[in-house]
């Protein structure tokens, strides 16, 4: 699977030769040109890596990159004219993995991005959840597989593409049958719980589902399904 990259950046021209070039290397390309038209983007889509211009029109990128931070360690070059020392330590604290300054060097961002490429591959490989919703069980990275509900199921499958991501709870409660406006917030957080449990009890292995307080829950591992 090519590596899925979201470049945030205010100059149009730019933004869309980025694309094209990267997606003619081989890789998964979408830009968007706002602080605003990010979070619409990211409310719904995924990606394994970020992109991130200083000066956009209604923010800096540094606040996309801490308010990822919060949730996510998906990968975040900051590709920016904002070239100085201070500027760069400012994204070295805001913890970029790259700081590149414009004119960028594109053999160089490509070489960065195939290392990520890299480096995503052998996590996936060594660290993939895999789902069997019609078998109703979970095999874990060390190669345990463990029978589930069909409620743990649905919860598990929340997750599936969205790993790192925040899933609200609304999603979860609707993906268990129920009305989020009406449905009992003890019986999901009970489900969790068992859930978490379960892993525990089965596997030495750490199950990652974490609460993200007052939004919902987060699988902070890759999880594919069959």
């Amino acid at each position: 699977m090519p590596l899925r990259v979201l470049i945030v950046e205010d100059e149009t021209d730019f933004r869309e030769g980025l694309c094209d070039l990267l997606n003619l290397e081989g890789f998964q390309a979408h830009g968007v040109g706002s602080f605003g038209s990010y979070k619409a983007w990211r409310a719904s889509n995924s990606c394994d890596l970020l992109i991130l211009d200083r000066n956009l029109p209604d923010g800096d990128g540094l606040e996309i990159l801490k308010i990822h931070r919060r949730t996510e360690n998906t990968p975040a070059i900051m590709l920016t004219g904002a070239g100085q020392i201070e500027d760069r330590i400012q994204g070295m604290n805001a913890d970029a993995d790259y700081y590149l300054v414009k004119p960028v060097i594109t053999d160089e961002l490509i070489a960065i991005l195939r290392r990520f490429e890299r480096k995503l591959g052998e996590a996936g490989q060594a660290d993939a959840w895999v789902l069997d919703p019609v078998r109703w069980h979970v095999t874990t990275p060390g190669g345990i597989k463990i029978s589930l509900t069909k409620s743990e199921v649905a919860i598990m499958a929340c997750f599936i593409e969205k790993a790192g991501m925040t899933v609200s709870r609304d999603d979860v409660i609707e993906a268990l049958g129920g009305d989020p406006m009406t449905y009992d917030p003890r019986r999901l957080e009970i489900a969790i719980r068992r859930l978490r449990k379960k892993m525990e009890e089965n596997t030495a292995e750490a199950f990652p589902l974490t609460t993200v307080y007052g939004e919902g829950y987060s699988f902070n591992s890759p999880i594919s399904s069959l």
